[in-house]
C-alpha cells in the first residue's frame, strides 16, 4: 500500500493527472454536471474523449514535464546565483563598514575617557601641591584662582561637547539629509527597507530612494547606516527593515 501511495505521489503521475484534467475538462464537466441518466452521460464522455486524450497524451505530457522540471529549476538557480551573490556581497560590505565605524567611535570614546582620567589625576596632584603651601593667604588665593580657572575650563569643555553633539547638516551626506527630510514628513518618522522579488528600495515618508539600481541602493543604504551610527535613527525589531527617527533625528530634521 505504501509503495502504491509513493508512486501516486511521484511528480510524473501528478503531471499526468494534471494533463488528463486539462485535456478532458469538458468531458469531465459534462459527466458530473449534466442532468441526464448515467448511460447518457457516459456516452457523452466517450464522444468527447478518445484513447489518445485519456491515456497517451496525459502519460506523454507527464513524462515530458517530469524531465523538464529539474532542468528548469537548475536553469533558474543558475541564473539567480549571480544577483543573489552580489546582494550578499553588498550586505556584507555594508556590515563591514558599519563595524569599522563603530570601532572607530569606540576608540575615540576610549581616548576621551583616558584624557579625562589624566586630567583628574593632574588636578589631584595640583591640589596636593597647594595643600603643602604653608602661607595660608597664598594658599587661599591659589585655591580661588584655580577653582575659577577650572570652572571656566569645564564650562568651555561642556560647550564644545554640546556643539559636537548638536546636529550639523554639514557632517551628513546629502543622501542622509534627504532621508531625514523625507522621514520627518511622516508623523511616524519611519524609514522602511523592503526587499521584494521586484527589487530593493528605501522608503522614507512618501519618497522612494535607491530603487534605480544596486549602486544607488548601496549609496542610500550606507546613508541610513550613518544615520543609525550617529544616533539619528534606530531600528524597530530584529529584522532591521523598519527604522524610526530618534529625538536627535527629529531635532536635526527641524533645523534642515
Amino acid at each position: 500500500m505504501d509503495a502504491v501511495t509513493t508512486r501516486i505521489q511521484a511528480p510524473y503521475f501528478g503531471y499526468s493527472i494534471l494533463a488528463f484534467l486539462v485535456l478532458n475538462w469538458r468531458a469531465i464537466f459534462l459527466l458530473f454536471m449534466l442532468d441526464a441518466p448515467a448511460n447518457e452521460r457516459i456516452a457523452i464522455f466517450e464522444q468527447e474523449t478518445s484513447f489518445w486524450t485519456v491515456v497517451v497524451f496525459p502519460l506523454l505530457a507527464g513524462a515530458i514535464l517530469a524531465i523538464l522540471t529539474p532542468w528548469s529549476r537548475y536553469i533558474f538557480e543558475h541564473l539567480s546565483q549571480k544577483p543573489f551573490s552580489l546582494r550578499d556581497r553588498l550586505q556584507l560590505n555594508a556590515d563591514h563598514q558599519r563595524t569599522i565605524l563603530q570601532t572607530e567611535l569606540e576608540q575615540a570614546r576610549s581616548e576621551l575617557f583616558g584624557q579625562k582620567e589624566e586630567e583628574l589625576i593632574d588636578r589631584a596632584k595640583r591640589d596636593e601641591e597647594i595643600a603643602n603651601i604653608e602661607d595660608e593667604e597664598v594658599k587661599k588665593r591659589l585655591v580661588s584662582e584655580l577653582a575659577a580657572l577650572r570652572a571656566e575650563r569645564d564650562k568651555l569643555s561642556s560647550q564644545v561637547s554640546s556643539t559636537r553633539a548638536s546636529a550639523d547638516p554639514d557632517v551628513l551626506s546629502k543622501e542622509s539629509v534627504s532621508l531625514i527630510k523625507a522621514a520627518a514628513k511622516n508623523k511616524r518618522g519611519t524609514i522602511l527597507t523592503p526587499k521584494t522579488l521586484s527589487g530593493r528600495s528605501i522608503n522614507a515618508g512618501d519618497s522612494v530612494f535607491g530603487d534605480q539600481d544596486a549602486k544607488s541602493y548601496a549609496l542610500y543604504e550606507s546613508a541610513l547606516e550613518d544615520l543609525e551610527v550617529q544616533g539619528y535613527v534606530k531600528p524597530k525589531g530584529s529584522k532591521r527593515d523598519i527604522f524610526e527617527l530618534t529625538h536627535k533625528g527629529w531635532n536635526i530634521a527641524e533645523s534642515l
